[in-house]
């Protein structure tokens, strides 16, 4: 039983791995075809049970998005998409809140306006956090991470310093 076991896992392992691989390619030809025609603007969404979201804007010189293409879904079977709601406007001023579509799009799109607007002004983009780190945060902010002891009036305060040994130096 247990080698059996085994034996489906491993090969739902290699079958998830053969499907990303062929999302990932999926990816490259999208960006590649895009990137030879002039700038692109990528913006995602990335989630854990539900569905996540990539976005991709060819500009132009003036900030304009020429065309676009999208991504969105939980499984490695999703491909890219002609986006054509956006064709025409400043990346700029994006603003997908009036435009139907869902919510993990909708970051998809703020997050591609934003990473522009970073790029212009000489920035670096942030990269989105994962699905396992926007869960530690909600934790940190509910437990309060390493919060220093607030002083009590009329106590005095201990602080204790900690020396650090220095490293041993072997020849």
């Amino acid at each position: 039983m247990f080698w059996t076991v085994l034996a489906a896992v491993a090969v739902i392992y290699a079958v998830n791995a053969f499907l990303s691989m062929r999302q990932m390619k999926n990816f490259s030809s999208v960006y590649s075809a895009l990137r030879r025609r002039g700038r692109v603007v990528i913006g995602k969404q990335k989630n854990a049970l539900t569905s996540g979201a990539i976005v991709m804007f060819l500009i132009d010189a003036d900030g304009l998005v020429v065309t676009g293409r999208a991504m969105t879904g939980i499984t490695v079977w999703t491909r890219f998409k002609d986006l054509g709601t956006f064709d025409g406007q400043a990346v700029s001023e994006l603003d997908p809140a009036p435009i139907r579509m869902s919510a993990s799009m909708r970051k998809a799109v703020a997050n591609a306006r934003d990473n522009y607007l970073t790029v212009e002004a000489g920035g670096i983009p942030v990269e989105p956090p994962t699905p396992l780190m926007k869960i530690i945060n909600r934790v940190d902010a509910k437990v309060g991470r390493r919060q220093a002891p607030t002083p009590v009036p009329g106590r005095a305060t201990t602080v204790r310093t900690v020396r650090r040994r220095k490293p041993l130096v072997t020849d």
